[in-house]
């Protein structure tokens, strides 16, 4: 369901990205993209179209299913693979890029060429392990760099299991839903963000990397 969802609201960057833009192979360019006017156009637009999703797709063709759903699933790949990028483009570089664990997500950002990374579970889910005394697993030199966690070797910082309570971990170490629904809300994003780096300076005084700290969801 959550699949089909992200699927249909793909639908509407597809056809309104650009006014008047035809779903074909090799069609249209980057330039008009970023322009403003034409984003808040598209912004407005989607809204619209995904309150009115289920009609919109009853008008579609069925030959052209399988073409757009291409498309979409192109689209998401890629979003999903620049976002990851930009997670591995940091200090320092020895460290591995920890497992993001299912039915949750990692906070991550460095200090003192140091990655922390909080591991968080989604609602209805919980660490199978306690974690009120681990807020962070961390890789860096002091670590040789690998990641210090609960498991045996390798980069597996948490496991996330299906739970009716949530008492492992920290009470900020939960999502309000789904990690995913916090990528799509930036305002609650910027907040848990915000939160993770107020704790962190209260236990490592220490200055934190600008533009390290990013959020990676499982699926």
């Amino acid at each position: 369901m959550a699949h089909t969802l992200a699927v249909l609201r793909l639908v509407g960057f597809i056809w309104i990205l650009v006014p008047g833009l035809c779903i074909k192979k090799d069609v249209g360019t980057c330039e008009n993209v970023t322009n403003p006017d034409i984003y808040l156009s598209f912004t407005k637009s989607l809204q619209t179209l995904i309150n009115c999703t289920e009609q919109v797709i009853k008008k579609l063709k069925p030959a052209d299913h399988s073409d757009l759903y291409r498309l979409l699933q192109t689209a998401a790949d890629n979003v999903r693979s620049i976002h990851g990028k930009a997670c591995q483009s940091v200090n320092p570089k020895n460290c591995s890029l920890p497992i993001v664990p299912v039915n949750g997500g990692l906070l991550c950002l460095t200090m003192n060429k140091t990655r922390y990374c909080k591991p968080m579970c989604n609602k209805g889910f919980d660490f199978q392990f306690l974690r009120r005394s681990r807020l962070y697993e961390r890789c860096g030199e002091a670590t040789r760099y690998i990641w210090t966690t609960q498991y045996i070797a390798g980069n597996r910082l948490a496991v996330c299991s299906e739970s009716s309570r949530a008492v492992s971990g920290y009470p900020s170490q939960y999502f309000p839903t789904r990690c995913q629904d916090v990528l799509y809300d930036h305002s609650l994003e910027t907040d848990m963000i915000s939160t993770f780096r107020k704790e962190m300076k209260q236990k490592v005084d220490r200055k934190i990397d600008s533009g390290t700290t990013c959020l990676l969801c499982g699926d």
